[in-house]
Formats: structure tokens, sequence, C-alpha cells
């Protein structure tokens, strides 16, 4: 059983403020970076930097004969396990963890590039300013990102190598309805999927991973395809005989910005470095990784409104609805699917059994208007849903979404990839307005759920 070294009591302890984001950018770690410059713990070098100029980073932490390579963000919106290396810094560079670092120091070399895409982060793309997906680029190196990192690894000669992104959120843990909040891989290095022995150390590493995730979050960890992907830097790493490690991020209920995986790869980190060191991974069986469920995809719906009422040219049926969220307004919220999807689990749930769709009328702005909660209520019992006009004539009083659509939102019952903008509805009148897929209870005068999960 892997030793958790790391509690969640201390983990908010260390854990690095002003990152609990859905986006990072190098703006956010600049400062954080230049705090630790001044540890001798730590060896900075700037790599090189990206295709716009921005400095790219590698880390070097001790001195020892095993060599752990761990890389994040080389997809640009994919930041979590980028703060979670700012919160490994900070309990590697924690007084009291002093005790625990003479542990490994002298066993492992340990090094951190943290961001290797920061122009995609700070355009929030998944490619670099070239337009290319840099996890793509492990055998043409067009980008310059790509071209450190396979330098990286050809210079530092990792023995292991933790690759950290972030997963979609839809994801469930093989047959169960969980989010698969973390995924784990041992990437093949060919079509056939041989286990080599880099790749075994790989496997079982992960079952340390595993048993960490057992006493952490049951249930919550699954494994990612391991379909080889010929131009990926982790499958080529595992080629180049690094034991390769994929970590994904994925979702977990009330936690918009990511932060239970957050957290859970700030362990992950801690234990594997330990493991490492201490050469426990070895103990673990084969079996402990390839018990691990593979992940479903398209499994979790944002948000599911059951057994609304609907009604098409005289034919009558109570369906339900799973709306995908624009995350912190990134796109408007649509309903992305309609009918029985009484096999999907979600993040948020509302009954709309003693309800029917009622399409939203649009309310031209001529004037400007002060949208108060009183205001805003009325507005929604009189059945408008949204606005058309000139955005800047309204002034929010609330922290409710206010839709615009000058094109209307008016359909007489919903339809796939509609914005889900509507109303909800009794004979005696309407009860709830979804608001850019946000539902308000105007009885209650309050959102059931923020915008997230």
């Amino acid at each position: 059983m892997t030793v958790n070294t790391l509690s969640v009591e201390q983990y908010q302890q260390i854990k690095q403020s002003g990152l609990d984001k859905p986006q990072l950018t190098y703006n956010d770690i600049a400062p954080v970076l230049k705090q630790h410059q001044q540890n001798p713990l730590f060896k900075f070098t700037q790599l090189g930097q990206s295709a716009l100029g921005t400095p790219i980073w590698q880390i070097d932490i001790g001195t020892g004969p095993i060599k752990l390579l761990a890389w994040s963000q080389m997809h640009g919106d994919e930041s979590t396990a980028t703060a979670a290396l700012m919160d490994l810094l900070n309990f590697i560079s924690a007084a009291e963890q002093k005790k625990w670092r003479d542990t490994w120091l002298n066993e492992v070399s340990l090094r951190l590039v943290p961001m290797v895409n920061p122009d995609g982060a700070a355009a929030h793309t998944r490619f670099n300013s070239m337009g290319i997906d840099i996890n793509r680029d492990a055998k043409a190196l067009q980008t310059p990102e790509g071209q450190l990192l396979m330098q990286v690894a050809k210079d530092f000669k990792p023995d292991f190598g933790l690759n950290l992104h972030d997963q979609n959120r839809f994801y469930a843990v093989g047959d169960s309805n969980k989010q698969t909040t973390i995924s784990v891989l041992a990437p093949a290095f060919n079509d056939a999927k041989d286990i080599d022995a880099p790749r075994k150390k790989a496997m079982q590493l992960i079952g340390d991973m595993a048993d960490l995730m057992a006493q952490q979050l049951p249930g919550y960890l699954g494994k990612y395809d391991d379909t080889f992907s010929w131009r990926s830097f982790g499958d080529t790493f595992s080629g180049m005989g690094i034991s390769t490690i994929l970590i994904e991020s994925g979702g977990h209920p009330a936690d918009d910005n990511r932060q239970v995986a957050r957290r859970l790869n700030t362990q992950l980190l801690v234990m594997s470095i330990e493991s490492i060191g201490s050469k426990a991974y070895q103990r673990q069986p084969l079996t402990a990784y390839q018990g691990i469920p593979f992940n479903r995809s398209d499994a979790i719906k944002d948000v599911l409104i059951k057994n609304l009422g609907i009604s098409v040219n005289g034919h009558s049926a109570r369906v339900d609805l799973a709306l995908e969220l624009g995350i912190n307004n990134s796109k408007p919220a649509r309903i992305q699917d309609i009918g029985d999807l009484s096999i999907y689990s979600s993040y948020h749930q509302f009954d709309a059994s003693q309800l029917v769709y009622q399409a939203g009328k649009t309310y031209a702005l001529t004037k400007k208007l002060k949208l108060d909660k009183t205001t805003y209520l009325q507005l929604l019992r009189d059945g408008y849903s949204h606005f058309s006009g000139d955005t800047k004539l309204i002034e929010n009083q609330t922290d409710w979404p206010v839709v615009f659509s000058n094109k209307g939102l008016n359909s007489a019952y919903p339809m796939r990839y509609q914005q889900a903008t509507f109303l909800l509805a009794t004979a005696e009148g309407v009860e709830f307005a979804l608001l850019n897929g946000q539902l308000l209870a105007l009885t209650q005068a309050r959102l059931l759920y923020a915008n997230g999960r």
C-alpha cells in the first residue's frame, strides 16, 4: 500500500494562491517562478522561448542517478498540472520538509518543465501560435516548443517521464457513473502495444498511483485510451526507452477549475518521487495497472433536465434534455441531446416532471434598463428570456446571466444545438428560467447551480 506523505491538510498549507482559475497563463506563474529562483534547492535554466518569445524554463532539483522528467501544458488550455507543479515547488521548499527531501535528493534528479506552450495558454487554445498541436509534433518537430522538449529528453536522458495533461470532463470510469477525475496511461511504443522493461516500470509506478487514488478518491481513477499514437510525445518517449506515464486531469462534481484534480496531481507527483527514489514501485504487480478501468467517453453530461413536457405539432412527450455549458462563458450553453437519457450521469440534474417547455420572448431594448432582481423576475414571469438591441443599454444589477440574441431564441420546442435559453412553466405560469444553461428558480430568486459543474 502506497504511503501518502502529502495529506489533504498539508496540501492546503502549501497550495499556491492565485491559481484557482479556469485558465492559467505565463503571467500567472511568472511571479511564483521568480520567487523560487532565489532558492538554492532549485536550479533554473531558460530552455528557450516560445514562437512568440515567451520564456520556457526547466527547473532541476536533486542530484541522484535516477532521472525523472515532468512537463505540463503542452496543450495551452490544459493548465491543471501547471498549478500542481507550482504546489510541488512549495512543498519541496517548505522548511518542515527537510527530512522528507533528504530521503530522495541524493537518489533522484528531478527536472520540471512547466507550461511548454505559453502562447497557447495566452490564447486559451490547445495549439501553439503556429496553429500546431505540439503533442502531434514529436516526429516532425516543426514547433520551437516541441524542439525544446525533445532536446530536454535527449540531453537529460530521463529514466521516467510524467506527461501532464487535462482531459474533457465528460469521461466516466468504466461502466460507473463517476467522473474520471484522474486518468493514467503507460503509452504504447508500437501498434502491438508490447510491454518492454521501461513500459513495465511505468505500469508498476501507475500501480502505486492507483493505490494512492484508492486512498484519496476511490472510484474516480480511469485508464486513458492506449491506442498507439506515432506522432505524440508520450508514445515517442516510450519508444526511446523512457518509462513514460500520462496523467490526465478531469472533472469532479462542484469543481469548476479542477482543484480536486490539481491536489491529486500534487500528491501523485510527491508519491512518484518517493517511489522512484526508493524503488518501491518494483513491488507492484502488472495486474494493478491492468485492473484500472478504461475511460468511457461521453458518459457524463453537464446538466440533465429530466421529464420535461414538450409538444410538437400536437405530439406530446416528456423528454430528458442534456445541456453542455460554456464554462466561464467561453461559449454559449447548448442543448446537446434530447430523449431518453437515463443511461447518463451528470454534474447537475433537475426533475421537470411538473413543468413544460415554453419558448422565451425577445425583449427589445430601446432605452436604458436597470435590471435589478425585481425587474428581471417580472420580465421572466411575463415570458421574456432574452434581449435584443444595444447591450450597453442594460445595467445588470443581479448576478444572473443576461442573454442577448438579435436573431431571437423563440423555438416552439427544444432542438439539438439550440442555445440553452428558455422557460419552464406550469399552467399557472413561468416557474423557472434557463438562462444560458443556468437554471433560475423564480420563486426562490436564486440560481440552482453556478456556471460550472
